[in-house]
């Protein structure tokens, strides 16, 4: 048994800046996108980074499984269902994905939802001290004997000391404080991580360049940097028709990137006929890469 995306959505809605709504909302979407029920989700991992209020306790992700009404009730006949924050910046909904695949690829679940977006913990949009945009974001995974799946998680990241990208200085914010947060702006360019991290991706799944220019393999690239897009192309040298990246109307929609960038190749038509599809996650500190193929490969003679 391996994994299958069965649908994408992500929610921009101007009527609120909470994640919890925006992440619900495209949870709702993407489900009704697949004519699956709630209660039919046995796994619902959120790769959100900045949450209303600065919420710690309960995972946000519990929360988010309440809101879409994801196995409430523990009774015989009903799916229990599991639920919990995996953090990792640009490149969580990545180590998500690879996560929901050892649940569902083994059969413990059919159906699991990954979650992701951000907003400012006072949810106020278009702070100018917040430079992501407000957005929800949900993939839906089922265990499925006829996709090929996901191959392995490639990373890599900036050697040397890490510095803190956000925090809150609780002390300097009194009561204020779950409304609290400071970002400290990217200063260096995702493409070498990127390029880094996709050489060894390609090399290691058996992807080609060729691939890419028939469209049998398709690049997703969510970094919104001016020309990204075309840049990582270059680097990498395949061509840049087969390379999705984000709106520039969206923003940075950060950790929900990965699913922005899938959901625009879906609507140019570039993941019909793919075999092979190229997740990338990068910031200005780590990247990661992960191929998906949606349809089992005939073996060759």
């Amino acid at each position: 048994m391996t994994t299958a995306i069965v649908s994408a959505a992500v929610c921009t809605d101007a009527d609120t800046g909470s994640y919890f709504e925006l992440a619900a909302r495209a949870g709702r979407q993407a489900l009704a996108a697949a004519e699956i029920s709630a209660d039919r989700v046995g796994l619902v991992i959120n790769a959100g980074v900045f949450r209303d209020s600065n919420i710690a306790e309960p995972a946000v992700a519990a929360l988010i499984q309440k809101r879409l009404e994801v196995g409430l009730e523990y009774e015989t006949g009903r799916l229990p269902a599991f639920s919990f924050d995996l953090l990792n910046g640009a490149t969580g909904v990545l180590h998500a994905l690879m996560t929901a695949h050892c649940f569902t690829g083994l059969g413990d679940v059919e159906y699991a939802l990954i979650v992701a977006g951000d907003t400012h913990p006072t949810t106020e949009r278009g702070r100018e001290d917040f430079p992501y945009t407000a957005s929800g974001a949900a993939i839906l995974l089922r265990a499925d004997g006829g996709a090929g799946g996901f191959g392995r998680l490639y990373t890599t990241g900036n050697s040397g000391p890490l510095t803190p990208t956000a925090w809150a200085d609780l002390e300097a914010a009194g009561t204020a404080g779950r409304g609290a947060l400071t970002v400290r702006a990217a200063t260096s360019d995702p493409l070498d991580l990127a390029e880094t991290i996709l050489r060894e991706c390609l090399s290691g799944e058996g992807l080609e360049p060729g691939d890419f220019a028939t469209g049998a393999a398709v690049l997703l690239a969510p970094a919104p940097v001016a020309g990204f897009r075309e840049r990582v192309a270059y680097r990498v040298g395949v061509p840049s028709a087969a390379v999705a990246g984000i709106d520039p109307f969206a923003g940075d929609p950060y950790s929900a990137g990965p699913v922005h960038a899938y959901l625009s190749a879906a609507g140019q038509g570039m993941l019909d006929e793919a075999r092979s599809v190229v997740f990338l996650g990068v910031d200005g500190d780590a990247a990661a890469a992960l191929v998906y193929r949606p349809r089992v490969l005939a073996p060759t003679s």
